[in-house]
């Protein structure tokens, strides 16, 4: 007879530490979860790392898109309820982050040393105006750089 290869894990923690505590937390079905407690750590692990199994097992295609969009929905869902749970507002950086940057990279060195012209002074010097409109650098692009340790 052919038996089916199963994977199993097994965690143990001091009941004392926040590992521990996270275990008996769920183990006390959290929020009135219908789950068990292996079918609740199976439901939080795909959440976190489905698309990425399914990634380097080979899933390309659109069955992977579509396990991405469901994981992050999913765990949208869970920052949701940690913030009302926990009262915490919504960031505006935290928020900003999920907005995709258009971001050219050049390795022109002309570009590169008037780029860097900018991030030292914040302007164009005269000469280099008439290429080059001025944009105030907005707020959150100034945290964003200062977050990421360029001091733009």
């Amino acid at each position: 007879m052919n038996e089916i290869k199963q994977e199993i894990i097994s965690i143990r923690r001091v009941a004392e530490t926040i590992d521990g505590k996270i275990i008996s937390y769920l183990k006390s079905t959290p929020l009135a979860l219908e789950e068990d407690f292996s079918e609740l750590v199976m439901a939080t692990l795909k959440k976190h790392w489905l698309p990425l199994a399914l990634l380097s097992s080979g899933v390309r295609d659109e069955r992977l898109r579509q396990n991405g969009i469901w994981a992050i929905g999913e765990l949208e869902a869970q920052i949701s309820c940690i913030r009302r749970i926990c009262g915490i507002e919504n960031d505006p950086v935290a928020i900003n982050s999920l907005i995709k940057p258009q971001i050219t990279v050049t390795t022109s060195s002309e570009n590169a040393s008037i780029l860097g012209k900018m991030s030292q002074t914040g302007q164009l010097n005269a000469d280099e105006d008439e290429e080059w409109m001025q944009m105030e650098i907005p707020e959150e692009v100034k945290q964003a750089n200062q977050m990421l340790g360029w001091n733009g």
